[in-house]
């Protein structure tokens, strides 16, 4: 009987695969061939010997199911960070670097702290791998940031990841504010924000479900953040959420309506509103806007 893998390339096999997104395919190919993405595109005629191909085709029917390729390979870049990651944790998009960006600007607005002169106290709700948290972090080591999630499991990733990285967050366990005793500078969330009936979760059902749907169109869980972070938050501290492509107006009126003002949205790569963040006003803003 003739090897299959005898005539089984690079180009080959990723034409044999082309329903699947080119750059999860070129992703395992680099993971499985220990190669660079630059090697492939110029050699897709190099031969794949039949172990190759054996676990290629395991990760490729693992990406038929939906799984992310993220879990495959056990880690994300987010930032310039490498984070591990797997199905404790929701996988961090780049869209999430628009949430980092506006976080930086209102950081460099407000150092140091105006409420007790010293370093920034920051805060990551729901974390997940700590992308977020560690993204700030690295970017402000001056800064004193904490992170928080629901998930004990969801936790241990995000340990796993300030320690390799060695960048010291601060990481607690509490569904929202819970647990959370402080007053912060700057909270930032990237809670879940996806409708139970949205047809997009069936393309995402190897990620945690509780890092992704929310009751009442998806906004129940800004809601509740909305609500709250009021009192978590120094006098002129910022609250910056991360939301869907089309709830923005939704959130602006939810920061609105529980009393932050300049309440503003930014849009990620593709154009679309993003994030949105409010701050919380000081006694005399407030009277004002009253």
């Amino acid at each position: 009987m003739a090897d299959p893998s005898q005539d089984a390339t690079v180009a080959s096999w990723v034409r044999q695969h082309g329903t699947l997104a080119r750059f999860d395919l070129e992703i395992a190919l680099c993971h499985i061939l220990d190669c660079s993405r630059a090697h492939l595109l110029t050699h897709p005629d190099r031969a794949l010997n039949q172990h190759e191909l054996a676990q290629l085709e395991r990760w490729s029917d693992q990406l038929y199911k939906h799984v992310p390729i993220a879990y495959l390979c056990g880690n994300q870049e987010f930032w310039g960070l490498s984070l591990t990651v797997d199905h404790r944790v929701l996988v961090p998009r780049p869209d999430t670097e628009t949430l980092v960006e506006q976080a930086l600007a209102c950081m460099a607005q407000q150092d140091p702290s105006p409420f007790t002169g010293t370093a920034l106290r920051l805060l990551d709700l729901g974390t997940g791998s700590g992308a977020i948290a560690l993204a700030l972090a690295s970017e402000r080591p001056d800064a004193d940031v904490h992170a928080c999630d629901c998930s004990i499991d969801s936790l241990a990733v995000a340990r796993e990841n300030s320690r390799s990285l060695k960048l010291p967050v601060t990481l607690d366990h509490s569904d929202w504010f819970d647990n959370i005793s402080q007053r912060y500078d700057l909270i930032v969330s990237n809670p879940p924000y996806i409708a139970p009936s949205d047809p997009y979760l069936d393309l995402l059902g190897a990620e945690p479900a509780h890092a992704l749907v929310a009751d009442d169109n998806g906004l129940a869980d800004l809601r509740t953040i909305c609500e709250q972070a009021g009192r978590f938050l120094q006098t002129n501290g910022w609250l910056l959420l991360e939301h869907g492509f089309d709830q923005a107006e939704a959130v602006r009126s939810l920061l609105s309506n529980n009393g932050f003002i300049d309440v503003q949205s930014r849009r990620d790569l593709g154009g679309n509103e993003r994030v949105t963040w409010g701050q919380k006003p000081s006694d005399q803003a407030l009277s004002a806007h009253e």
